[in-house]
């Protein structure tokens, strides 16, 4: 990334990107789980499955919000050009690929509980019936035109619409029976959380001290419990865990985001969202490989295959971000999609950096003189 979109994620706004990265790593490794229990490989480490749930995808949810923070002042067609519409097009681009990828290399295990990828109905109902393994772009765009909608409303009406909404969800009392529309449901309250209080969540990590994180910690250990007891059904038992979770991934972060070989993460946060898009094709071709193995394995063994695994997943995804970053339609509209831009107006650095549309680094301030319409 270029030094101009670095430069607010250094200083004291240096842990947003190791967040990002400790986030997908996460992600990497539960999914890791899921498709190794596919192959029978003991999923021993799928047993943190609450630790997983609570932290990735809010954490995302809520960087993202924090910097669309002031989306809601922009003329909506500022807003589909700079980020409505990279949004759109990667989570309908990389719905193409999954679905070929799938075609071209048959009787891998590419969806879980969901429409198989080479079913006809998977490309047209992606709008409808979210897939699992790119729901979080499609979720991204439904948040950014929704909280676009509602800026306007006043900000205890966005924080308990959207948390009623998530809290429907987290409790169980709303299934869609589909996991991208489950996810959407249940997370719109953080991109909304970060959105309203982009400014003071920022100046809160800076202000937090060792007391806040061992507060958060206890929240984080009591909802934990409740949930693996079995009491998620209770509504904000899950919602209260999620901003514990993120509140200690956040405030860990600040604390060792300086330490010797924490840079790591600011590496995978940098580049998460290619490692989003790439890392299922590592796992599944994988999965599929260990699978012939026939295993049956002690569980240190399984153990070791996973981590071995969830290692191999990041490296190789690394290499294929690396390797496809020219070509730059994989991860940004071209331009005859996004129209010609008005004489004598800077272009946009944000179709060139695939990143930008998960985070951008930049807020989308309007002009003095314009007025969003």
């Amino acid at each position: 990334m270029s030094a101009q979109s670095t430069a607010p994620t250094t200083g004291r706004f240096a842990w947003l990107e190791p967040v990002k990265g400790l986030a997908i790593f996460m992600v990497i490794a539960y999914h890791v789980t899921l498709y190794l229990k596919t192959a029978d490989v003991d999923a021993v480490l799928g047993r943190a499955k609450a630790v997983f749930e609570l932290f990735p995808m809010p954490a995302f949810f809520l960087i993202a919000g924090i910097f669309a923070g002031r989306h809601g002042a922009t003329k909506f067609r500022a807003l589909w050009k700079r980020r409505l519409l990279p949004l759109l097009y990667l989570y309908v681009l990389w719905s193409v690929i999954r679905t070929v990828f799938y075609f071209v290399v048959p009787g891998l295990n590419g969806e879980l509980g969901e429409i198989p990828a080479t079913d006809p109905l998977a490309l047209p109902l992606i709008l409808f019936w979210p897939s699992s393994s790119y729901w979080f772009l499609y979720a991204l765009f439904l948040f950014t035109l929704g909280r676009w909608l509602i800026a306007r409303a006043p900000v205890w009406a966005q924080l308990a619409g959207s948390g009623l909404v998530s809290t429907l969800f987290t409790s169980g009392l709303v299934d869609a029976h589909n996991i991208g529309w489950n996810r959407v449901g249940a997370l719109f309250f953080f991109f909304v959380l970060g959105a309203v209080f982009s400014r003071e969540i920022r100046d809160l990590v800076e202000r937090a001290r060792p007391v806040h994180l061992a507060i958060a910690f206890a929240a984080l250990v009591v909802s934990t419990a409740l949930i693996v007891l079995g009491f998620r059904w209770v509504p904000l038992v899950v919602l209260v865990g999620q901003l514990a979770a993120v509140a200690v991934g956040i405030l860990i972060t600040r604390y060792l985001v300086r330490l010797p070989g924490f840079g790591i993460f600011t590496s995978m946060g940098t580049a998460s969202l290619k490692l989003y898009l790439l890392h299922l094709y590592v796992i599944v071709v994988a999965t599929a490989l260990i699978g012939l193995l026939d295993p049956a394995w002690p569980r240190w063994v399984d153990v070791g295959v996973q981590i071995a695994l969830v290692v191999l997943t990041v490296l190789a995804s690394f290499g294929l971000a690396r390797l496809t970053s020219r070509v730059r339609w994989l991860y940004a509209p071209p331009a005859f999609l996004r129209g010609p831009r008005p004489r004598g107006v800077r272009q946009d650095p944000t179709p060139n950096d695939p990143e930008a549309a998960v985070s951008p680094q930049r807020d989308l301030t309007p002009r003095p003189t314009e007025k969003r319409e």
